[in-house]
């Protein structure tokens, strides 16, 4: 699959290329916004061309599918403009600013009869995938209890913008639970803005069966030491998937059942972009594109999503205005 990438910032650096490469796909142009970024990251990660305008990048004619990472504002008229072309997208979370922004988009996706895969990179890491067999499975019952925890060092946009870091953050946490567990209402929250320092937020939530969910977020923790945690209960039962990369199964009777991957053993499945859920993510979208899976991230389900965090946002804006903020 011949793939063309709009943007070319850390993250995309960081996690989207590499993961191309591990999970196949061809990497063939690179499109940013200023040309020297453009002809960098092409020449670092093996691409032939390197465009700064979009159109031009779709004009070559031979791509299979683009792949997106910009900030959230700026994912919708790039998106359009690709659908438009015809080609299938896979674009990072959250796909925009707004739910609304998203439907817009499943729209122009539906007359198009192409698809549109979110990166909730999470739905597709091992661990958690176990977790939702799990969750599924006869045994298990419907979940009664679940707790969710993403928490992570300090970045000053986050505190200058605490709408933003909701739909940059804790969306992921969010999007997990209600793969997971199911949708969720009657949501509460509570935000705590520590000057100069960062964010913390409590929510709790109910899913459409009953089970109460809590979740704990924060810019107030360590980038040195574990970041998240996922745990469930059914009727007597229980999953937790810890760290991203451990899932253990704690049975009524007997014992623990644990899975992580073998990280002594140099082979994709226990690459650290595999257990992250980035190349799994990615190869979904080449089946999707195909036409040999259905999408499990779709623009409806990532409209969801943001919803979700946009009722999130109107419990704890209050707080926000009353500590000063705009």
């Amino acid at each position: 699959m011949r793939i063309g990438v709009v943007g070319a910032g850390r993250h995309a650096n960081n996690a989207l290329y590499p993961s191309i490469i591990e999970s196949g796909l061809e990497l063939v142009a690179v499109c940013a916004r200023t040309r020297e970024r453009a002809e960098t990251t092409a020449r670092r990660w093996g691409a032939a061309a390197h465009y700064i305008a979009v159109d031009d990048m779709l004009a070559r004619g031979d791509l299979d599918g683009v792949v997106i990472a910009v900030p959230a504002g700026e994912y919708q008229p790039i998106i359009a403009r690709c659908l438009e072309a015809e080609l299938p997208v896979f674009c990072e979370k959250p796909a925009g600013r707004t739910a609304s922004d998203l439907r817009e988009l499943a729209a122009i996706a539906g007359t198009a009869r192409r698809e549109v895969v979110v990166g909730y990179m999470k739905r597709f890491a091992p661990a958690y995938r176990r977790a939702r067999d799990i969750i599924r499975s006869e045994r298990f019952g419907e979940p009664t209890l679940a707790h969710f925890t993403f928490a992570m060092g300090q970045i000053d946009d986050y505190l200058a913008d605490p709408r933003h870091y909701l739909i940059d953050n804790p969306v992921h946490m969010i999007d997990l639970a209600r793969y997971l567990i199911g949708e969720l209402d009657e949501i509460s929250a509570v935000l705590n803005v520590v000057p100069d320092f960062g964010l913390s937020v409590c929510l709790i939530a109910r899913t459409a069966n009953g089970a109460a969910c809590s979740f704990d977020f924060c810019t107030t923790g360590s980038f040195a030491h574990r970041g998240e945690s996922a745990e469930v209960y059914g009727r007597g039962h229980a999953v937790a998937v810890d760290n991203v990369d451990t899932c253990t199964f704690r049975p009524l009777d007997g014992p623990a059942e644990t899975w992580r991957p073998n990280y002594t053993l140099p082979v994709p499945a226990n690459s650290g972009f595999t257990t992250m859920g980035f190349v799994p993510a990615l190869e979904h979208f080449r089946e999707v594109a195909a036409g040999r899976v259905a999408n499990e991230s779709d623009l409806e389900s990532a409209a969801r999503t943001l919803e979700t965090v946009e009722r999130l946002w109107d419990q704890v804006e209050p707080t926000w205005t009353a500590t000063g903020g705009t």
